[in-house]
């Protein structure tokens, strides 16, 4: 099935401006992940958004969070995936 999805990342601090490695901040300094999806991409049937505070980048935190529950959506409502 074809999800369509946007990543994003919301800046919690500054300090990530010094270009330090995420693992350097402090957990609470460290930037949100999002990523927001529908599927099927040709005919929506679910939206999904999903937020991971202080995760980093959304496409490596949040994005695998989203493919999961469209996958088990899918598995429970259309008895596909």
């Amino acid at each position: 099935v074809r999800v369509a999805g946007k990543t994003g990342t919301a800046q919690v601090s500054k300090m990530g401006e010094k270009r330090l490695k995420p693992e350097e901040l402090p957990y609470e300094l460290r930037d949100h992940a999002w990523f927001v999806a529908y599927a099927p991409a040709d005919d929506p049937k679910i939206a999904v958004a999903v937020l991971v505070e202080h995760g980093g980048h959304g496409g490596s935190a949040a994005a695998p969070l989203a493919r999961e529950v469209i996958k088990k959506w899918l598995e429970i409502v259309e008895g596909g995936g």
